[in-house]
């Protein structure tokens, strides 16, 4: 027992620190984001995490530490965590719908996965099962509410050759969604659901990170969080980044990275692309600074000291994490098309990012969202004409030749992502109908009325997992009526054809 106490009382000393380094890696908050931000600094989990990056063998091998709060009213006695690279062992498992495994694997297929060689706790080695994306670990005794814990895991990785979130291509090595994160404890209790093939499958509570990263000298690292410390260490760099909260970290890797940087509104914005992409590297540039100025002025100031864009080779499109947006290199040949995807997953650091969701059960909460987004960014910063044929063009018009060509009435937007079978629909009934009801929403209730409602729910769930529920009590709260029968029936539940909103 007395061991144990001073041990906890390391791991509180780490706490101390880390959550102090935390605010060197925030751009002066406001009074609110502060107050928010200390409040869930103190629980959240904390990772570090030390790894040595092998690209001629495709691995990636090292540690990481974890130290975990429980914050939940009872005892857990094993803790969960998702290896989502576990995902890409076999053809049958891979992430990708079948009809489109050529493009996620244009150099064929070969496995990539997680390999948990050992788990430790404060008193030794721990006990441990792997089944699928998901690992157990059992505790050598109950974790009691407000007490925690810090687990060491040593990891070997095998990186796939994947144009997906985690995998290398001709030009970049994409790592994300790569190491243990732990999985949510909700009032479901732990959320172990699987890497879908369609959507976006995730759900995580914010944290703080510390990576550190050793790679050749001739590689560029792209990066969530800023860069703390670079130095050389014979043949390698060893790259070292912090975040402040966030409920993700990933990065890209590149021997051919150029880079272009800039500041809007004390952000350090970077935007790495390959030097034959230079033109359209520079306007992506661009399009997240005007991005990042509108979403801080409209909704809320983006609270971090970076954002990064980095070009890679990712079939899909463009993802979305705290603090860096993947961009595939499909776009860095039309500016057009390019400022949509940038503009839309810079909107993703508000909706997913800062106010969170459950993306398996509630994905509509971030898509629909970011998409509505980005019209208003094409609404403001281009004027209502520009912003009508964007909102016509990407999102009404391809909708309705959806709905047209379906040859039955779609489903509801309010739907899990285990029941969507194609990327077409998901894109379809999230992203367009969701973005099309809100347009609607907006309408019936007002523009300003709809800003409010946004503002708060932003203020309500910075750093949390908001709820549909939360969503609709923003509504509610900025109109002073209860649009709670509309929102959930009219829109969410609603199976018939859209009219379209002006």
């Amino acid at each position: 027992m007395h061991v144990n106490k001073k041990r906890l009382g390391i791991a509180a000393i780490i706490l101390i620190l880390l959550v102090a380094t935390y605010y060197g890696f925030l751009r002066e908050p406001s009074d609110f984001e502060e107050s928010a931000a200390r409040r869930i600094a103190k629980d959240c989990p904390r990772y570090i995490i030390d790894v040595d990056f092998d690209p001629d063998e495709k691995r990636i091998e090292g540690t990481q530490e974890v130290i975990i709060k429980n914050t939940e009213m009872v005892e857990l006695t094993e803790l969960y965590f998702h290896l989502y690279p576990n995902a890409f062992k076999t053809p049958d498992a891979a992430p990708f719908p079948k009809t489109e495994f050529a493009s996620a694997y244009p150099d064929g297929f070969s496995p990539g996965y997680i390999n948990i060689k050992k788990v430790t706790g404060v008193s030794g080695p721990l006990e441990y099962e792997v089944e699928d994306t998901i690992l157990k670990v059992v505790l050598d005794k109950p974790l009691k509410p407000q007490q925690q814990i810090k687990l060491t895991l040593e990891f070997t990785e095998v990186i796939p050759p994947s144009y997906g979130r985690f995998g290398y291509g001709q030009n970049t090595y994409n790592i994300a969604n790569w190491y243990p994160i732990l999985a949510v404890y909700d009032e479901n209790g732990w959320n172990k659901d699987p890497y879908y093939a369609v959507g976006d499958p995730f759900y995580s509570d914010v944290g703080l990170y510390e990576v550190k990263i050793k790679a050749p000298k001739e590689y560029t690292i792209a990066a969530g969080g800023s860069l703390s410390d670079k130095k050389q260490d014979g043949a390698y760099n060893i790259w070292t980044f912090k975040t402040g909260l966030v409920r993700d970290f990933a990065w890209v890797a590149g021997s051919k990275f150029q880079t272009a940087s800039d500041m809007v509104d004390g952000v350090k914005i970077t935007s790495f692309y390959m030097k034959e992409d230079a033109v359209y590297g520079k306007k992506a540039l661009e399009y997240a600074k005007k991005a990042i100025k509108f979403y801080s002025e409209y909704f809320a100031k983006y609270p971090y000291k970076e954002y990064t864009v980095a070009a890679s080779d990712f079939y899909i499109g463009g993802m979305e994490y705290p603090n860096l947006v993947m961009i595939g290199r499909q776009f860095y040949n039309d500016g057009d098309l390019l400022e949509y995807v940038v503009v839309h997953e810079t909107a993703h650091q508000w909706w997913y990012g800062l106010v969170g969701n459950n993306e398996v059960k509630e994905p509509w909460l971030d898509e629909a969202l970011t998409e509505y987004s980005t019209v208003l960014y094409y609404e403001n910063v281009y004027g209502r004409k520009t912003g009508q044929r964007i909102y016509e063009d990407f999102i009404y018009n391809p909708y309705r030749f959806y709905e047209q060509s379906l040859g039955r009435l779609p489903g509801p937007v309010l739907r899990p992502l285990e029941e969507f079978s194609t990327w077409g629909e998901y894109d379809a009934i999230v992203y367009s109908r969701g973005a099309i009801m809100l347009k609607q929403l907006e309408s019936s209730i007002g523009k300003e009325k709809f800003r409010e409602a946004l503002r708060f729910y932003f203020r309500q769930n910075i750093y949390k997992n908001a709820t549909t529920a939360d969503f609709i009590k923003a509504v509610n709260k900025a109109t002073g009526a209860d649009w709670t029968d509309y929102i959930y029936n009219k829109m969410l539940k609603n199976t018939q054809p859209l009219q379209k909103a002006a």
